[in-house]
């Protein structure tokens, strides 16, 4: 059976963004610039459809991590630890409330899934020994 969580976005994050490009699109079109306000309009359009596509998918043994340039497949047995984290570090998360996931010997990778707690218990159903790190 599979389950799929959603990524948790920030409303903070969009906000920036579209006052930044809000301000630029207005500048453009003020200015009569349409070739570059319609490039800047579809980055826009772009950057929210990349931040608000992304889900997390776990089947029997794998957190398939789904995002528009691709997928990270991860076998749940292989998952050490799970730690809180608000790193800025590019990541397939649109929130800066975010897990580290640390699996394999030295990969780990930054996630925002929006039912958090949720999808830690899912994680250790299938792998008790998933060490869960503490907030410092």
């Amino acid at each position: 059976m599979k389950t799929i969580y959603r990524t948790k976005v920030s409303i903070t994050l969009i906000l920036i963004i579209s006052i930044i490009m809000g301000c630029i699109l207005i500048s453009l079109a003020v200015s009569s610039k349409w070739i570059p306000f319609f490039i800047n309009l579809l980055l826009y359009v772009s950057v929210v459809y990349l931040m608000v596509s992304i889900k997390y998918e776990i089947n029997e043994s794998q957190l398939i991590i789904h995002q528009a340039m691709g997928k990270i497949i991860i076998d749940i047995n292989t998952i050490k630890s799970i730690e809180p984290t608000h790193t800025i570090l590019s990541a397939p998360a649109s929130s800066l409330d975010r897990l580290r996931i640390s699996y394999n010997k030295y990969d780990d990778v930054v996630i925002s899934p929006r039912r958090k707690e949720e999808f830690i218990q899912h994680l250790l159903s299938i792998n008790p020994q998933i060490e869960l790190v503490e907030k410092k």
